[in-house]
């Protein structure tokens, strides 16, 4: 039984013992009674309907407990008894003549939520099925229930406590406060405060989750239970990025480290849940507005657009038709553009004995980023025994990045170098060079989910339904201009040094490195790059309830069927230029100096539109490059997936001992369409592959006391290859640095599989308080890596490719990966103190991991992927019944974010440790209207990147500063 709980089978026996000999003095008729085994909340509804009696209950913790099957005719006080064996909920009678069901306790309950019911009516039923409420109960001393009314992020804390509290497996949840808002700006940035999950932080704001370091596309992410597929392109297409996903329109984000079989077998690190909101229970219309206004700390002023504050603004509504259908909306939208200043270093060597990159950008980097997102809902209680929903979202994100970017290069030859003076070494002229570029990039992304679910109670099965819909689109249409070195002589002798954060800094001694007249055009292209995913998913679940011996168990069972198809458009259009100079045209705006975090750093403003003109007015100046079309034809793909699972699982509670052991099965059939090279031309192929993975699990959860819970688990889940990685392609280019490289698809790959290991133990002195470590192991078979080498002559597989070297990129199976590691999680508010000291609390949370994978092509062990070695989160605060004030910290270490050359540990790439603080404040100035400020990242911490796992060799610098925001929040 999901989320039962309690102390030692004796005092529970013993109280239900005295508590019935009680109540059969004063009730002796009997009724009848029929009540499947369903959750205590729905379970005490048709209790009190089919008792005829009115009920007070602790509807949190009723939602989270299953309640037993009761049938047959007997007393009010025999039925309660036998309908809450076993659990940690106790019947006993008000001095009004109630009846009140009550947590059992050692103690006295500090905070508890209750619903009062008179239930008569099936819209009670209705409302108790879905919706949470937000007032707690304190017990007095004559036994009666003061009913206290619970706000803010404490409301928050204590439906996330709640929920992880009565779960069956390891996991850990995230819940909207009372104006329904999630801590942070957006779903990744929340999910940074639970133990073990981090994100990865891009152009100043979170995007992609990682669970306990495991890569953000060897998870998976759910609306609703349901799929989304993603609308990313690059790399993977199974990563979702959630800072498409805000925050305000979400009623909670679950994520779960350890699955029962009853869900999708992928997901190494776990799986991500979003919930979007539903409709409340009330008969009256209820609406809450959020309006949110902001400024940037980073200088927004530059020649291409005006200086833009930050916003955004939404609205939630909920109500009922009748007392059967109850309906909810919900629409967001939020615009900002803030400037990404960055330096940006490649290739690190060490000459004559000094280490020094090759080159040294630096980005001005303008992005904008607009999200608009509609929630909608409807719930309809077609009978007293079937529940039907329907639930949609949308969510459109429409970013665009203007990057002005110039380069300043040392020549990596000893003979160079002209003098090394201390820290300070003089190149000889010509021992520098320069580059630039521009490019605008804008890139919209649109996801679309809808989906029907339902449930129906027949005795003492519960059968639940559902199908979902989703559509997931990006297009990225960009400009690329590229420009080379055109000056009259030698650049220098210029001289350069490290600073302290490992930046190039180069003092010219010649001519001045910025300006229009040292640079020609080099090339131009216009890529439209697209990609879509449809899918489709249908699952049926039954669960039949039933008693052994006295204990009560559920043995559950069904299938799912889903199918995705994507595909990849690839539209690139190139031209060499005629190697004229910049000064011949007026397409520059002059020269500056980039100011990076204090770094001042030469740069060329570049006029975007003048460049464009260019073309149509000069067309003369534009040779197309003649293999466009069979680039873009060597990259279009798609990529189409069906998975079949069946499974079965069964829940048996054996007093303090709750166990649920598990099967899955998973067939997976793929077919991958492209066009591949074949005696110089390319030809339309399509490949066929399957596999298939059976999927046991073990979990066991013991309350030891009320407060003490014990978890371990075994299971297992698998990875599925990216859509870009088994897709059959070859496509051939010209990187950057004019080397030859040729991309190749693997359709043989094979899905990775995990074996889980968890170990928890959770202490939970107060409902606002938790003390809990875990350990888990994971060890990874088909772990999928880079596999990359260079090859002299620029042939493969009997086709030259015109260069003196090719490098060919490919994906593989390694060996097997391990990750392990441990994790600690506090809350607490000191309520126990003197006014006002009462109000303060702190969460903090660490998860230390390591993780390796071994290569027998190699014969050595390397990092694994996205992996950071310690992740932590530190939040202060202050909470009274209208103010709240909390300061909070949120650290990863460093991780490897690209292997490259698995023999060549010096060319890895590492994104650096990030460590942000970010401040949030509220006050309510009546029930229903609440201001609060907002500040992140307010120690202006830097994104960086280093190469070969020295920090001294930077790769990336970049600044974007602190984002305020003042909001106010309205409630009718």
């Amino acid at each position: 039984m999901r989320g039962a709980g309690g102390l030692s089978y004796g005092i529970l026996l013993g109280s239900y013992w005295l508590l019935a000999g009680q109540v059969f003095a004063a009730e002796p008729s009997k009724i009848r009674f029929n009540i499947p085994p369903l959750q205590a909340d729905k379970a005490l509804t048709l209790f009190a309907e089919q008792a005829d009696l009115t009920l007070v209950f602790p509807y949190e913790i009723a939602r989270k407990t299953q309640a037993n099957a009761v049938t047959g005719d007997m007393t009010v006080s025999q039925a309660a008894y036998l309908l809450l064996q076993g659990t940690r909920l106790q019947p006993s009678y008000l001095a009004d003549g109630r009846l009140k069901i009550a947590q059992l306790r050692t103690q006295p309950v500090e905070e508890q939520n209750v619903k009062q019911h008179k239930l008569s009516a099936i819209a009670a039923f209705l409302s108790s099925l879905f919706i949470a409420p937000n007032v707690t109960a304190q017990m007095s001393e004559d036994g009666t229930v003061e009913e206290i009314v619970v706000t803010g992020q404490k409301l928050s804390r204590l439906r996330a406590l709640d929920t992880k509290r009565n779960a069956s497996m390891l996991m850990e949840a995230l819940s909207t406060d009372n104006l329904g808002r999630l801590p942070d700006k957006n779903a990744a940035e929340s999910l940074n405060r639970l133990p073990g999950v981090s994100i990865l932080i891009e152009k100043g704001e979170g995007r992609f989750a990682s669970i306990r370091g495991i890569r953000p596309d060897w998870n998976r992410v759910t609306v609703n239970g349901f799929e989304t597929g993603s609308p990313e392109k690059d790399g993977s297409g199974r990563s979702m990025p959630l800072d498409i996903l805000g925050g305000e329109l979400l009623q909670s984000v679950e994520v779960y480290k350890a699955k029962t079989a009853d869900m999708d077998g992928e997901g190494i690190g776990g799986t991500v849940n979003i919930v979007t909101k539903r409709p409340l229970d009330t008969d009256e219309l209820q609406v809450t507005t959020n309006l949110r206004y902001g400024f940037e700390s980073a200088d927004q002023d530059n020649p291409y657009y005006d200086s833009d504050d930050p916003y955004n603004f939404d609205v939630a509504a909920s109500g009922r038709i009748n007392e059967r259908l109850g309906w909810n909306l919900g629409a967001s939208t939020s615009h900002r553009q803030y400037l990404a200043q960055g330096i940006y270093q490649d290739d690190w060597a060490e000459i004559s004995g000094v280490a020094y990159p090759e080159q040294t950008k630096n980005n001005y980097y303008v992005v904008g980023r607009d999200r608009d997102t509609a929630v909608a809902g409807l719930q309809y209680k077609a009978s007293d025994t079937t529940t039907l929903m329907l639930q949609g979202f949308y969510s459109q994100f429409d970013e665009f990045q203007h990057r002005n970017r110039f380069r300043q290069g040392i020549e990596q030859d000893g003979e160079l170098i002209a003098d090394i003076n201390g820290d300070t070494v003089t190149m000889v002229p010509g021992g520098s060079f320069i580059r630039a570029d521009l490019r605008r990039e804008d890139i919209n992304k649109k996801l679309l989910n809808l989906s029907f679910s339902g449930e129906t109670l027949s005795g003492s099965w519960l059968h639940q339904y559902g199908i979902n819909f989703g559509h997931n689109e990006i297009s990225e249409p960009n400009a690329d201009w590229g420009f080379r070195q055109n000056t009259p002589q030698d650049l220098g002798p210029d001289s350069w040094s490290l600073n302290e954060n490992g930046v190039l800094e180069i003092a010219e001694g010649g001519l001045q490195h910025n300006l229009a007249s040292n640079l020609r055009f080099h090339d131009v292209s216009y890529q439209n790059d697209s990609a879509e995913q449809d899918v489709f998913s249908a699952k049926f679940d039954s669960e039949y309830a039933y008693t052994l011996n006295g204990y009560a168990g559920a043995v559950k069972f069904g299938g799912k069927y889903s199918r995705s198809k994507k595909s990849f458009d690839y539209n690139n259009l190139s031209y060499d230029i005629e190697r004229n100079n910049l000064a011949d045209f007026n397409v520059t705006d002059g020269a500056f100096l980039n100011d990076v975090d204090g770094q001042a750093r030469a740069n060329l403003w570049f006029n975007l539109d003048a460049l464009n003109a260019l073309l149509h007015t000069n067309p003369e100046l534009f040779d197309q490059v003649d293999d466009n079309g069979v680039a873009n034809l060597a990259s279009d793909r798609s990529v189409e997936e069906q998975v079949s699972a069946v499974y079965i699982m069964n829940t048996l509670q054996l007093n303090k001992l709750e166990l649920v052991a598990g099967l899955r099965f998973e067939q997976t059939d793929v077919t991958s369409n492209a066009n591949q090279r074949i005696d110089d031309k390319f030809e339309p192929v399509s490949i066929e592959g399957d596999n298939s993975v059976v999927l046991p699990s073990l979990i066991a959860n013991y309350h030891f006391t009320d407060k003490l819970i014990g978890r371990a688990s075994y299971t297992t889940a698998l990875g599925r290859p990216n859509y870009g990685d088994i897709s059959a392609t070859s496509s051939f280019g010209i990187d950057e640095n004019g080397d030859g490289v040729l991309s190749i698809g693997n359709p043989d790959l094979e899905p990775y599989t995990a074996d889980n290991l968890d170990l928890a133990l959770e202490w939970y002195p107060t409902d606002a308080s938790l003390l809990s470590v875990a350990w888990f192991q994971k060890d990874i078979d088909n772990i999928i890596i880079n596999d990359e080498k260079t090859l002299s002559g620029g042939s493969y597989e009997g086709i030259d490719y015109g260069v003196d070297e090719l490098v060919v990129r490919t994906k593989r199976n390694a060996d097997t990966a391990e990750v392990r590691g441990v994790e600690f999680n506090i809350q607490h508010q000191f309520s126990n103190l003197p006014q006002p000291f009462d109000g303060v609390g702190a969460m903090y949370s660490y998860t230390n991991i390591d993780a390796e994978f071994y290569d027998s092509n190699i014969g050595q062990n390397r990092k694994l992927e996205g992996q950071p070695e310690e992740i932590q989160s530190f939040t202060l605060f202050y909470e009274d019944d209208n103010l709240y004030v909390g300061l909070t910290y949120n650290y990863n270490a460093s991780f490897l974010t690209d292997s490259n050359d698995l023999q060549r540990v010096e060319d890895d790439v590492e994104q650096g440790e990030f460590g942000r603080w970010d401040l949030r404040m509220s006050y309510n100035l009546s029930d229903s209207l609440t201001l609060y400020f907002d500040a992140n990242n307010i120690n202006d911490e830097p994104t960086t990147e280093f190469q070969g796992g020295n920090e001294a060799w930077n790769t990336e610098y970049e600044y974007v500063g602190t984002t305020y925001y003042f909001g106010l929040t309205y409630s009718l």
